[in-house]
């Protein structure tokens, strides 16, 4: 390898290593409002339907901004569009620390939710432009860890500078994250990067019109079962820290170890996702028949959910709720596999961005009627709707025939 090759083969780990910590710090974004909402409650005197039109807002805003994201992406270019949604996001996270009142709390949560819709689309651009294709399932792999990784640090972290710094001074510290990143995004130099997304991939077929992928049943199918399930993974993003407060009188100091441990553990199931098909297979299964078994026992992980809120001990609901999340994952990224097998490279991102709309549409839908329904009934239906649609999704992928 050449001196220069050599150097552009650097950058571009220095660029996944970046956008792996801009990742990171965008979940931890998104999860702050949650892990210090017990302390919120007591300050502001928040209802459970305040605290769900806040996430609400976050999830619609996010799921209508991803219809647009990607055009942006291609109108404005991968350094300046992605600086200008990483800069918002940023700055929408700091001004949650000069919110007082539930709707400028929602405004917050809103303009979070639009500028942090950038990030799938510019990570996808990124990923096919400076990646060839043998190297882009690696790179998608790395970067599929961040999110998990990111919700089992951040209990951790907002935990300890809530100690020292207060609410403001840890919203404005994680903030303050995101705009470091974006420092070194504007230094890294993109230029020096060759550029392959004009490489031919083998067997490319002719690129279709992206909205084809609205007339086609798998993508339907796909979405919703994005739909049926991320509702439970949004669900569990933004209540779970109240939950286990509340349920077993946890403070801030002793939060953060339960919720980093289920995040664990769903990052394992991650690993399960790709493990167990793959297994399966070496064992003799057909290889459709070993993705079919193992999303059949990652939508069972999910069922014993439902008993979490009857659970007397903290580390039994811990346990249940993290094995449920692992199987989210596990599921997920089978989801995500159907996707890449069934849809040609020139309309997949389409399918997969539509089913990433119906998924957040899935979110925003679960966590207003969690807030509606918290005062009578508790968070149980919740957790009833989390273990329910997983079996749902799989019959409704199972018995689409494109899909088979």
């Amino acid at each position: 390898m050449t001196g220069a090759a050599s150097r552009i083969a650097w950058l571009r780990w220095v660029f996944l290593v970046l956008t792996f910590a801009v990742t990171m710090v965008g979940y931890a974004d998104r999860q702050v409002l949650g892990l210090l909402k017990p302390v919120l409650d007591q300050r502001f005197g928040w209802t459970g339907a305040d605290y769900g039109a806040m996430t609400t807002a976050f999830q619609v805003a996010i799921a209508t901004a991803l219809l647009g994201a990607g055009w942006f992406m291609d109108r404005a270019g991968l350094r300046w569009g992605f600086a200008a949604g990483l800069g918002g996001w940023s700055v929408a996270s700091i001004l949650h620390a000069a919110a007082r009142t539930v709707p400028q709390f929602i405004a917050a949560r809103a303009a979070l939710g639009v500028f942090e819709a950038v990030g799938t689309p510019a990570g996808m651009k990124a990923v096919a432009t400076f990646f060839r294709p043998r190297e882009r399932t690696l790179v998608i792999g790395i970067g599929n860890m961040a999110p998990n990784i990111a919700a089992m640090l951040t209990p951790l972290a907002v935990s300890a500078l809530y100690v020292r710094i207060g609410w403001q001074g840890t919203i404005v510290a994680l903030g303050a994250a995101g705009l470091v990143c974006l420092g070194c995004w504007l230094a890294l130099p993109l230029a020096r990067m060759t550029d392959v997304s004009a490489e031919p991939s083998p067997g490319r077929p002719r690129a279709a019109p992206a909205a084809s992928v609205l007339r086609d049943r798998a993508a339907w199918a796909i979405a919703g079962a994005k739909l049926l399930t991320d509702q439970a993974w949004w669900f569990m993003l933004f209540w779970l820290p109240d939950f286990f407060a509340r349920r077993y009188h946890l403070d801030m100091r002793a939060i953060g170890l339960p919720v980093a441990t289920v995040y664990a553990m769903a990052a394992l199931g991650s690993l399960a996702g790709g493990g167990l098909p793959a297994l399966l297979a070496w064992r003799g299964m057909p290889a459709a028949s070993a993705r079919w078994a193992a999303m059949a026992v990652f939508a069972a992980c999910v069922l014993p959910v439902v008993l979490a809120p009857g659970m007397g001990g903290l580390w039994p609901s811990v346990l249940v709720v993290g094995l449920a999340l692992a199987g989210h994952q596990g599921f997920a990224t089978n989801i995500f596999g159907i996707a890449a097998s069934v849809f040609p490279a020139s309309r997949v991102g389409s399918a997969v961005g539509f089913g990433a709309f119906a998924g957040n549409c899935g979110g925003a839908l679960s966590l207003y009627a969690a807030g509606r329904l918290l005062p009578g009934h508790g968070l149980q239906p919740s957790f009833y709707a989390a273990a329910a649609g997983y079996p749902l999704a799989w019959l409704l992928l199972r018995s689409t025939r494109a899909l088979r």
